[in-house]
């Protein structure tokens, strides 16, 4: 009988050997998890004292000061006149977006959009170019609604880009990228 007893007592003390093992492990785990989310949170800049305040509190304030004047002097070289919008243009069955916004020459601009209701329909990319809207010699084809094109331009500063579908005589919103 003293033998039962001194097995179970066995069994009991490895049972409690094995359960501070384990419970050892887990706590091993958790500060290893803690302690590799600190250290990433931290690297990637996403701690509280590193984020903006509230809107309107001190830190929300703007790094670069306002413009100092709103007109621009004689002299000063202004942006060309925003086209005006068509009809069928403000309706927005034809949406376009582009990325990025800001390349260099000759680098891929993506231009990825929508044409509600629309099937296996040719698109035409085009370019506001001295008032005007000009070819730019890059189709895209709407599948289910959607399409999807790229353009390369070596032309610095700011461009403007629209996707028409000729034969609808229907244009898409404007977007701008920046080349430079």
């Amino acid at each position: 009988m003293n033998d039962d007893f001194d097995d179970e007592q066995d069994r009991s003390a490895q049972v409690l050997g094995a359960l501070g093992k384990a419970v050892a492990v887990v706590v091993v785990i958790g500060v290893v998890i803690a302690l590799g989310t600190t250290i990433v949170v931290r690297a990637l800049g996403l701690n509280e004292g590193d984020s903006p305040g509230p809107v309107g509190s001190a830190s929300s304030v703007p790094e670069e000061p306002l413009p100092t004047k709103a007109i621009p002097q004689p002299g000063e070289k202004t942006a060309e006149p925003e086209p005006e919008p068509t009809p069928e243009a403000t309706t927005g069955k034809i949406q376009l977006a582009i990325s990025p916004v800001l390349a260099r020459p000759m680098e891929r601009v993506n231009l990825t959009g929508t044409y509600k209701g629309a099937d296996n329909v040719g698109l035409q990319v085009q370019r506001f170019e001295g008032g005007n809207w000009q070819d730019f010699g890059v189709d895209a084809t709407v599948r289910v609604g959607a399409y999807a094109t790229y353009i390369m331009t070596g032309r610095a500063g700011e461009q403007r880009f629209r996707m028409f579908d000729p034969q609808s005589r229907e244009g898409s919103n404007v977007v701008l990228v920046t080349i430079g």
